[in-house]
């Protein structure tokens, strides 16, 4: 994953509240995973070693968003460009559970951007494989029991206040077990957030913030 950026929910905001809280909640049954902060990952493999290449793909994403914005203001839209449509337990690592996120054209269109210009080649000619989600639980723990299946879907409707129904089959061969959100008022966020460039090499409690921008 190497230099990473991030799509985060504003500090303090509904959204960054409850999905903290969540990520807490499911930590607490596999003690030896860690925290991390609430986020999408937009792009990875960031060719930006400096503070100067940092700050261009920030100012990158800040101009895409001032764009959007105009956008929706100018068509009245007000859709999130962060919103859930399923949850899932996976069989890799960063994917051990997630809330998988409806495919927003503009959350989209921002990472293929950043991903082109500013990914390593072999990368970005990969963009169609990507698919927007939220982590909730980083785990090598596999496969997922029944038990803690069940324990993990009643924690995310209790602490999201969803109604979690179970797919009739999975995404891909990397989902062990996927959920339908059918609840309306799904937790979701917009503009404003923030974006984070992230030094993920090494251990989950090495990684660090290189840069970051409010938009």
């Amino acid at each position: 994953m190497s230099i990473a950026l991030w799509y985060c929910p504003p500090q303090g905001s509904v959204a960054y509240e409850i999905i903290s809280q969540l990520i807490s909640s499911l930590q607490t049954m596999f003690p030896s995973s860690l925290l991390f902060e609430p986020h999408i990952t937009i792009a990875t493999n960031l060719l930006c070693i400096d503070k100067d290449a940092r700050n261009q793909v920030l100012t990158s994403c800040v101009a895409a968003i001032q764009s959007i914005n105009k956008e929706l203001i100018k068509n009245r839209k007000r859709d999130p460009l962060v919103s859930f449509n399923s949850c899932s337990i996976g069989k890799k690592f960063f994917k051990k559970v997630t809330l998988d996120c409806n495919e927003n054209k503009y959350l989209m269109s921002i990472a293929k951007i950043i991903q082109e210009m500013y990914s390593d080649p072999e990368v970005a000619s990969k963009m169609d494989t990507f698919h927007p989600h939220v982590s909730l639980l980083y785990s090598d723990v596999k496969p997922m029991s029944k038990a803690y299946s069940r324990m993990i879907q009643q924690r995310v409707q209790d602490t999201l206040d969803i109604q979690l129904d179970e797919a009739e089959e999975t995404v891909d061969e990397d989902t062990q077990m996927s959920w339908n959100i059918s609840s309306k008022n799904v937790i979701s966020w917009n503009i404003p957030g923030t974006f984070k460039i992230v030094n993920c090499e090494g251990p989950i409690e090495q990684w660090k913030v290189l840069g970051s921008v409010d938009v």
